[in-house]
């Protein structure tokens, strides 16, 4: 089921069937015993696999008492406008890149270049432009000089600002 499914639907599933199981209190092997299946297929699913059953979707779903819709989109549709997002668009979203503590809506406050290093080495697209949007690419640019963000992604994210641009059209006599 992975033909159209990017690695960001990936991990928003897992993150919402990590969320219905820790609701319920229950552990891996309590969601895989009552889907039928395997705690490591549960663990897979959860960490953002992107091979998915349709049946295992639907045994996960039946055990967790939700409904698991699959929808075909046609890419050239317009998607619904929207306003500016809100802090907790933004934690939803980027909660399954922040797998060793919750991410809640106060750390888009205080600690945004954080955040946004956490997205820029480790987020893909959807994350990223999501990350410019709410942030914006001041942030990012504060972002790079942190020891955390690795030469490559720092290279890059001058070059697609411009920062290379400008730095070398100032060394110009």
């Amino acid at each position: 089921m992975n033909d159209n499914i990017d690695r960001a639907g990936a991990t928003i599933l897992g993150h919402r069937i990590r969320q219905l199981r820790k609701q319920r209190g229950w552990s891996l092997a309590e969601l895989a015993r009552r889907a039928g299946t395997s705690a490591p297929t549960i663990h897979r699913y959860e960490g953002g696999w992107d091979r998915f059953e349709l049946a295992t979707l639907r045994k996960i779903g039946a055990a967790l008492r939700v409904r698991v819709e699959v929808r075909f989109v046609d890419p050239a549709e317009p998607r619904r406008a929207r306003g500016p997002l809100s802090p907790r668009q933004v934690v939803r979203t980027l909660a399954p890149l922040f797998w060793d503590r919750d991410l809640v809506e106060d750390d888009l406050r205080r600690y945004p270049e954080w955040v946004v290093e956490r997205v820029l080495v480790f987020g893909g697209r959807r994350e990223v432009k999501l990350v410019r949007e709410f942030f914006g690419d001041s942030a990012i640019r504060r972002t790079l000089k942190r020891r955390g963000v690795d030469d490559r992604t720092r290279n890059y994210w001058k070059l697609i600002l411009g920062e290379e641009h400008r730095a070398s059209e100032s060394a110009r006599p």
